[in-house]
């Protein structure tokens, strides 16, 4: 194989996996939260804010929305920062394998509660039941959003971007 077939081989695998990534986490849940004060009469829907869909392919941060990547990180730090519910997905891939997160926050007992969904995908199969967990805690750095001790994954990194 001579080394431009081989660039389009791995450039149209990359396309492929990218495709299957937002295929796979663009069909993301869309709801309301309800919050209840004194009883089943007295509640209130509180949309969800989708923040958005931040993809890695090979260390290469590709978002999906026009918003790129940071704008997307700081919608979900100020969604935790008022503990109001969001959402945030995270896919990191390869060529035929990815791991996607699907980050949700709610308030839960006076407390900001991150939830977090794990799934696991290798081609040509269809991706793992989502396993669900929790995150210890969140903080914003400048190398992106830093999600502590999530699941059995431990500390997990939504790298930011342009």
């Amino acid at each position: 194989m001579c080394v431009f077939e081989r660039k389009r081989h791995f450039l149209l695998a990359g396309l492929g996996l990218t495709c299957m990534l937002f295929f796979f986490t663009a069909c993301g849940a869309n709801g309301s939260t309800t919050a209840g004060s004194n009883g089943p009469a007295a509640t209130a829907t509180v949309p969800i804010k989708h923040c958005g869909t931040v993809h890695t392919l090979r260390q290469l941060v590709v978002p999906t929305e026009q918003k790129g990547a940071k704008g997307i990180e700081d919608c979900f730090w100020q969604a935790y920062q008022q503990c109001t519910p969001a959402t945030l997905v995270y896919a990191q891939g390869a060529i035929d394998t990815a791991t996607i997160y699907t980050f949700a926050l709610k308030s839960q007992n006076g407390k900001c509660m991150i939830t977090d969904m794990l799934q696991h995908v290798v081609l040509p199969r269809s991706p793992t039941p989502g396993v669900n967990g929790t995150c210890a805690g969140l903080t914003q750095q400048t190398d992106g959003l830093h999600f502590r001790a999530c699941n059995n994954e431990g500390d997990v990194l939504v790298p930011g971007g342009a």
